[in-house]
């Protein structure tokens, strides 16, 4: 049934929604009450900060062209025709999904705000309850076998 989620799983509440609730939620938490990092210069704070962002859109650019190449959907809630195991999919089911996380941490970093990095393993939660089990139970449904052997 079109719009509706699998067995027992909740509603559809798209990845960046989560994002960037929880990304506003962190920039108001800092206004309400400021949480600083703590760190001892900008320069680190600005290093780190491009290396999570980089490494977060190198592991999500890789993982779109994958997706490209195997001429199946990047949209979360669409129907794949082909199941990627290839590329950063053989380390997690979810590279885009990791990529998520680790750029609100960045953003954490960046802005010298311990929220966002509170907020970054709530965002994994909800992603893993509102969107990737939703996901897998697709998945499931289409590939069977295949996706139960690449789940292992």
């Amino acid at each position: 049934m079109r719009g509706s989620a699998g067995p027992g799983l909740p509603g559809r509440i798209p990845p960046a929604v989560w994002f960037f609730g929880l990304l506003g939620a962190g920039w108001g938490l800092e206004r309400w009450r400021a949480l600083p990092l703590g760190w001892a210069s900008f320069g680190g704070q600005l290093a780190t900060a491009i290396v999570l962002f980089a490494g977060a859109a190198a592991v999500a650019g890789w993982s779109i062209v994958l997706f490209q190449m195997k001429k199946t959907t990047v949209v979360p809630f669409g129907t794949a025709s082909t199941l990627v195991t290839s590329g950063p999919f053989r380390l997690s089911r979810n590279p885009l999904y990791v990529a998520l996380v680790v750029t609100l941490a960045a953003f954490g970093v960046l802005l010298d705000s311990a929220w966002c990095l509170i907020l970054a393993p709530l965002l994994a939660v909800a992603l893993d309850r509102f969107v990737i089990r939703e996901e897998e139970w697709r998945l499931r449904e289409l590939f069977g076998e295949e996706f139960a052997k690449y789940s292992e």
